[in-house]
């Protein structure tokens, strides 16, 4: 795999028995990237991640700034610890993707559709441009970054922002950083209301809905994530 790219694991610690499949699937299935997690609880990490540690009495905008400041690769792939993987990651594709982002005025591509307004990219085959003018151009979601524009994104935003002020400022917040993006779409089945499955980055998204598992939309995935890690959805609850 490139050495011009990473993946960030995005965590929090009342999300940690979420861990184990999120890390043990990343392995799995993104062996051959390197991972960095920003986390307060470093103990807890694999030997084969590395542990970027932020400051929890920090607001997650200064938290997520003070970790991503300390990442060198020039792109990086976003997840968070709930974005569990089923299959594996679609390296080949994603090095295409980075290669058009290297030689365009794109910033990031998202590997999720979304309720996103978009158009076809001639360019490159199942890409769309998001619409500059859409609500949803910024989303937290499994996608490709450069690196420092994704930081400059959480440089203009508020000091102050928890995630749920962050991500939905986060389109704006691209408006005026004049921030474009494209988003990888290749037929894939809806899941749910909101989404389709990735075939780049295949999924679930998201394991914890509002504090419980996501049975209703994943009942397969998680049935195996469920036997392979010894989870019992009845501790956390599922939905």
């Amino acid at each position: 795999m490139s050495n011009e790219i990473a993946i960030i694991v995005d965590t929090n610690s009342n999300y940690s028995d979420v861990w184990p499949p999120c890390f043990g699937r990343l392995e799995r299935y993104a062996k051959d990237f390197k991972k960095y997690v920003f986390t307060d609880n470093s103990t807890d990490i694999p030997s084969n991640f590395s542990p970027i540690v932020y400051n929890n009495s920090e607001s997650y905008r200064n938290q997520f700034l003070s970790c991503i400041k300390q990442v060198e690769e020039k792109y990086v792939l976003y997840t968070s610890e709930d974005y569990i993987l089923y299959d594996y990651v679609s390296a080949e594709e994603i090095v295409n993707i980075m290669q058009i982002l290297d030689r365009t005025e794109y910033s990031f591509c998202k590997f999720i559709k979304g309720p996103e307004h978009t158009i076809k990219y001639s360019e490159g085959e199942n890409l769309y441009v998001i619409d500059q003018n859409s609500r949803n151009l910024f989303a937290q979601q499994a996608s490709i970054w450069k690196t420092r524009d994704f930081q400059r994104v959480f440089e203009e935003s508020h000091p102050s922002n928890g995630r749920m002020q962050h991500e939905p400022q986060g389109s704006d917040l691209c408006r005026k950083l004049n921030i474009r993006g494209l988003q990888h779409y290749s037929g894939t089945p809806k899941r749910g209301v909101h989404h389709h499955d990735s075939s780049i980055y295949p999924c679930i998204a998201t394991a914890v809905v509002k504090g419980q598992w996501n049975i209703s939309e994943y009942l397969e995935e998680m049935n195996l994530i469920s036997e392979e890690y010894k989870i019992n959805f009845n501790i956390r609850g599922a939905r």
